[in-house]
């Protein structure tokens, strides 16, 4: 709770009119005529209307000295993060070079109505590599590798693993380059005797060899139905690298025969492999909502120390402490580092601060010592020399959490390139912060002295260094038996209604980041783990009627949007900040929310079904879901059933 501001001249405009006409009353009794329509009377109510104004305006000076105390405890308030999403880029048809998409490729939404299109562009370089096939290798479990290469040049079918594949047989296929981050179709084909396996669930795996070991890699389309017929298969490589194997170096891919699951059905014979062949049809990589801006002039300094220059546009997207700038000398250019603050440069640190709201760089300025002596906090530049900033990123902001498939149009020409989508809704924009937030999370930081010691202090200092995490919860871990060692739970901004898991899972880079800053503020002999929640997967089942059968559809999809949001773990929950961790969920919440939804005439039934978020797997439906202490419910696959 804030303490009470005073207030320092509380004189109301009726007060100051009373006033004044009580002094006419002394000053001058021979006016007599008080009334609204004396012109004297008008002339009263003129000045106290001014001086009301400024009555307010005085009462406000606690509120700018509050703001200036911030500023001298070097309080700033905190830019816009950007959305992050992943994007495909798909060729038009393969080509026989590679292709470059370089880190800074525009991307945008469509344009809707007066809205102009929300730009993204990649942070990274992605090179669509172009692959053949350099070497196919089959191997039983237990036996050596055979290499395929001679039953290829003569057209001659070959069995892919076993008589009667057992677990663990693989199908190796060398591609001619690594092709990390690419998708590769393969044009197969093949044919199975006998009775195979079912086309829609083959057990079978698709694996990346990633310079360390054997990596799962997603299969995007399979026509083949577990390798049964001619058809292709498209999938994504992550992370790939050259290696040698069975003394052929290539990129290796493999497809490995795995055990199967409850009723699913095993191979009892051999497919056969007539002909393989694959290419690079496109690639993943990710998109932020920012502009970069490269080699803008700022200006040329006066050599002076403290000396500020203004950036052409701003404000900075958060997450720039690498930032640098360039200064010309008469021997070339000189690159300067970004700090946090100046206090511990010496007068030859080539520094300067940012203000990445206002879009100001500030070099390092001159303090007088006692004896009157200067001391330099930072270099200061030479007098008439340039100041150039080679890379940096503007934009930023909710506007960015847009939906998937939003990111359509390419806004950078690459030939090549025939179309971009967005696989997954983008996440993480944030606004830029408000003075009511500094002010409150200023009393914060002066509680904790951007020092991590007690639970609150992590949560908070974790939110502080990331605007992209919106809710964090600390533990001991010793209770979960790692004595000494600090479990930090981050939960990242993502959109409301519907959104795929997977954006629920932080960045690892905003992880590593995170655990650099809180380690530079830890208590010594502690250890920081960051890691995101155990996610417990909620299916609501429900049976309910409504009052007109026209609107049923409408009806429906305003049940299942009030499930989703109530159930979300940023703004759901009764206090909407989200669902509490570890707490339970019973057919009684549900209940109390579809009441609430206009068209439901009543709720005839309601199952919760417990569902794992990674591989689908349902639990048995019930009445109540009661997740562990640490778990965050999620909403996927509601059911809802109208009825006569």
């Amino acid at each position: 709770m804030s303490l009470p501001a005073p207030n320092l001249d509380d004189r109301s405009f009726q007060d100051l009119v009373d006033e004044a006409k009580r002094l006419i009353q002394l000053k001058c009794p021979e006016w007599t005529d008080n009334n609204v329509a004396d012109p004297g009377v008008t002339l009263i109510e003129s000045f106290a209307f001014m001086v009301d104004q400024l009555i307010y305006r005085l009462n406000r000076v606690p509120d700018l000295n509050y703001i200036k105390f911030l500023d001298l405890l070097g309080e700033q308030l905190r830019p816009p993060a950007a959305a992050i999403a992943p994007v495909k880029f798909s060729l038009a048809v393969p080509k026989p070079a590679n292709v470059l998409i370089p880190a800074g490729t525009l991307v945008s939404t469509t344009r809707r109505g007066q809205d102009p299109p929300i730009s993204f562009s990649t942070q990274t370089d992605l090179d669509l590599v172009s692959v053949s096939v350099q070497a196919i290798l089959t191997q039983a479990v237990g036996q050596e590798a055979v290499s395929q290469g001679e039953s290829l040049a003569e057209h001659s079918e070959f069995a892919c693993f076993s008589e009667v594949p057992q677990v663990g047989d693989a199908l190796y296929v060398g591609l001619t380059q690594a092709a990390p981050n690419c998708i590769i179709r393969l044009a197969v084909d093949c044919h199975i005797e006998g009775i195979g396996v079912d086309p829609m669930r083959p057990p079978l795996i698709a694996e990346g060899w990633d310079g360390q070991q054997w990596r799962q890699i997603k299969t995007l389309l399979d026509t083949t139905g577990g390798l049964n017929q001619r058809g292709t298969i498209e999938v994504y490589i992550e992370q790939h690298a050259l290696s040698s194997f069975s003394g052929i170096s290539a990129g290796w891919l493999r497809v490995r025969v795995i055990e199967t699951i409850d009723d699913q059905p095993r191979y009892t014979s051999s497919p056969q492999i007539k002909s393989l062949t694959l290419a690079t049809i496109g690639g993943i990589t990710t998109v932020a909502q920012c502009t970069p801006i490269t080699n803008e002039i700022v200006g040329t300094v006066a050599g002076t120390p403290g000396e500020i220059l203004q950036l052409n546009r701003f404000p900075l997207v958060s997450g720039q402490e690498t930032l640098r700038i360039e200064i010309s000398t008469p021997d070339g250019w000189t690159s300067w580092n970004r700090v946090e603050s100046f206090a511990e440069c010496g007068p030859t640190d080539m520094a300067f601060t940012v203000d990445d709201i206002k879009g100001q760089l500030r070099f390092g300025p001159m303090i007088r010592n006692a004896d009157g002596s200067p001391r330099y906090y930072g270099a200061t530049p030479m007098s008439g020399s340039t100041v150039r900033v080679p890379k940096y990123l503007v934009g930023g902001g909710t506007s960015g959490n847009v939906e998937r498939g939003a990111i359509s149009v390419m806004r950078t020409n690459i030939a090549s390139v025939a179309k971009v989508e967005s696989i997954e809704a983008a996440a993480g924009g944030v606004d830029p912060e408000s003075i009511e937030s500094l002010k409150d999370r200023a009393a914060l930081t002066v509680r904790s002295r951007n020092r991590a010691v007690t639970a609150l202090d992590f949560e908070q200092l974790v939110r502080a260094a990331s605007p992209g995490i919106v809710r964090t919860k600390c533990v001991d871990a010793s209770e979960l038996g790692k004595p000494g060692t600090i479990l930090v739970l981050v939960v990242p901004q993502v959109p409301p209604g519907q959104f795929a898991f997977e954006v629920l899972q932080p960045p690892i880079e905003m992880l590593n980041d995170l655990k650099e800053f809180l380690d530079l503020r830890r208590l010594i002999g502690t250890t920081v783990r960051i890691e995101p929640p155990k996610y417990l997967g909620v299916s609501a089942m429900v049976r309910l009627a409504v009052k007109d059968k026209s609107a049923a559809a409408r009806v429906t999809a305003d049940a299942n949007t009030a499930i989703m949001n109530f159930l979300h773990p940023v703004s759901g929950g009764y206090s909407g900040s989200g669902w509490p961790f570890g707490r339970a969920l019973v057919v009684g919440d549900i209940y109390g929310i579809l009441q609430n939804v206009p068209g439901v005439a009543y709720t005839d039934l309601i199952r919760l079904v417990a569902v794992d978020p990674v591989t689908g797997d349902r639990g048995e439906p019930g009445d109540r879901i009661q997740p562990e202490s640490l778990q965050l419910l999620f909403n996927m696959d509601n059911q809802i059933e109208v009825i006569e």
